[in-house]
């Protein structure tokens, strides 16, 4: 495993999913995202993809990251559908800096739309790129409506996150995990369905089982289980802590839940950017 490829996977992952998830919370809650945030956000996406793509290339040619085999890199760009996804996350992270300097109301909703296609490249990325035909096609839709609803939920998780560690008021908090809760569903069952998917179109159904002979089978079998604690905590926060808070108690344990559900969230990007390099049968 390369892990400098898995560590530049890794920090495009969450640079992506914030980006795309926070404009999106904040406009289903009716509230404003930090413009400084989601510049930051975009700067750096288009940093960690040259990242990305010199590691590639790296691990590609098997020589050194630095200094960069410009031949290689060449290739990957002119000869592989690489060029075009990163062209195509590169328009959509420029566009995303004229919209910061929009004034009034539903400037969140157009950030939303080029934040999610630079976030729903990642799908050509992975193991979907190399699918063909029109089953390629399929999964590479999945794989980007799996990544669009991690996004919108890693996103909410920041935002959340960030409002009860700045103590703001606990009946705004509460209203915002309330409201949250049916984007919740949605996303959890998106990312169910698109995940068994995903995994029958690498491997098929009748090689599941044979995941469980290598590394990758057991890296998979890890991230169902942080998703399955994921799941756990958020049924806590809203069935347990959210009443709680709006009785205004509860928000040392809301805060804990949530540092733990995003913590279990980074660690599970980490596991995708590590699955994404590795053969799944191997």
């Amino acid at each position: 495993m390369d892990w400098l490829l898995v560590t530049a996977r890794f920090a495009l992952y969450a640079d992506l999913a914030a980006l795309a998830g926070l404009p999106l919370f904040w406009w289903s809650m009716g509230g404003s995202t930090r413009r400084g945030a989601i510049c930051a956000l975009a700067v750096a996406g288009l940093a960690l993809s040259a990242l990305w793509l010199l590691a590639s290339a790296a691990v590609m040619a098997g020589t050194p990251f630095l200094p960069p085999d410009w031949g290689v890199v060449g290739i990957l760009l002119k000869e592989t559908p690489l060029g075009m996804v990163l062209a195509v996350r590169a328009v959509a992270l420029l566009s995303i800096l004229p919209l910061l300097l929009r004034q009034g109301a539903g400037w969140n909703a157009a950030l939303a739309l080029p934040a999610a296609i630079a976030a729903a490249t990642l799908a050509w990325s992975g193991h979907a790129a190399a699918s063909e035909g029109l089953a390629g096609s399929a999964h590479r839709i999945a794989d980007a409506l799996h990544v669009l609803a991690a996004a919108g939920w890693f996103g909410a998780l920041l935002a959340l996150l960030h409002a009860v560690l700045s103590g703001r008021e606990t009946g705004r908090t509460a209203h915002m995990l309330e409201r949250f809760s049916l984007f919740g569903t949605i996303f959890v069952a998106t990312l169910i369905l698109t995940g068994a998917f995903n995994a029958v179109m690498i491997v098929g159904i009748a090689q599941l089982p044979a995941l469980l002979h290598g590394l990758y089978g057991w890296l998979l079998l890890t991230k169902l289980a942080l998703f399955a604690g994921m799941l756990l905590l958020a049924a806590a926060n809203r069935w347990w802590l959210t009443p709680m808070l709006e009785r205004n108690g509860g928000v040392a344990h809301l805060r804990l839940s949530l540092l733990a559900e995003t913590s279990l969230a980074v660690l599970i990007l980490g596991l995708v950017a590590a699955l994404g390099t590795l053969d799944p049968l191997a």
